[in-house]
């Protein structure tokens, strides 16, 4: 799945050589060779699902923390953690996608900005390239969610088959290696960057970030929209108007809800500050009585529970 930038190579180049395939990057580097065997001891191995190839990530990414919960009692904070390489390699994947959707959002407000003072003759073919940048962010956000839950999933099928013994072991490891964490922070003065969760994702392309620079990884599946009217019945013509206007620069989407109500969104965010900010543009755009929606899994949710599960009150 490669990722481009401008003037530079791919993130991840995939080719295959006498049956194996292998993935490079600039900064870090993952293998996937289909003819490794795995074997298993434990009970919660051997119900492993059929793997036909090997991935793994290069010692760079390992040493990089991340923050996956697979269930109630099992956390996963580093590449190492994963039991299934099928569900590491989904992982590793939406991890780039989400890195990708970040620069197609900052692509994206750069484009609006670029509307906003362009002439008329140029204003079309700049909504052109905003509309078509929005539904490249709403195919990611519809598919990144999708693949850290099948991830998760399969992960999860190895602690349900696994012993109390197993998931204690695992447990005292994780315990272990945050403690190592924290010691390494309190060498370095940066006990303040481990205790936030940050939701952004590690920008891959750049050089290997040194221990004090590294980010956890906090995948999720809610999405913020930004509510710009809600009617039953025909739309007033002024909102109308407001609707047909901001139409030309954002993808705009609509549903009915369980009170008849046409409710009409722009927007697919993954966290809540990136949703204000928005909710600003929208309200200097014209919509001044726009909120801010949540979702999970396409159901509507109250901002604050959204804010609770992403880690963002």
């Amino acid at each position: 799945m490669p990722l481009h930038e401008s003037g530079k190579e791919s993130l991840l180049n995939l080719e295959n050589t006498e049956g194996h395939n292998h993935y490079t990057g600039n900064a870090v580097d993952c293998y996937s060779s289909k003819d490794t065997i795995l074997t298993g001891q434990s009970a919660a191995e051997k119900t492993a699902p059929t793997q036909n190839e090997h991935f793994s990530v290069s010692p760079e990414l390992e040493k990089i923390p991340i923050n996956f919960r697979i269930n109630s009692t099992i956390t996963y904070y580093s590449f190492k953690h994963f039991k299934y390489d099928q569900s590491k390699k989904l992982f590793f994947q939406a991890w780039l996608k989400e890195n990708e959707l970040q620069k197609l959002s900052e692509k994206t407000d750069s484009l609006r900005k670029s509307y906003s003072l362009a002439p008329d003759s140029q204003k079309e073919a700049i909504a052109t390239q905003i509309i078509n940048s929005e539904k490249q962010i709403i195919a990611l956000n519809d598919e990144i969610p999708d693949m850290y839950q099948k991830a998760r999933e399969e992960e999860d099928r190895y602690w349900l088959a696994a012993s109390p013994e197993d998931i204690n072991k695992f447990q005292e490891k994780i315990k272990l290696y945050n403690d190592s964490l924290w010691q390494i922070a309190d060498k370095q003065g940066k006990q303040e960057a481990l205790q936030s969760e940050i939701p952004d994702t590690i920008t891959l392309y750049k050089p290997a970030p040194k221990a004090e620079e590294k980010k956890a990884v906090v995948p999720g599946g809610i999405i913020y929209k930004i509510q710009i009217g809600a009617f039953k019945g025909k739309i007033p013509e002024a909102s109308n108007k407001l609707i047909k206007k901001i139409s030309v620069i954002r993808k705009v989407e609509n549903y009915v809800d369980d009170k008849g109500l046409k409710v009409y969104t722009t927007g697919n965010l993954r966290s809540y500050s990136d949703a204000e900010r928005m909710l600003s543009q929208v309200k200097q755009e014209g919509i001044k009585n726009a909120v801010i929606n949540a979702y999970q899994s396409g159901k509507k949710i109250t901002v604050v529970e959204a804010k609770k599960l992403n880690s963002e009150l």
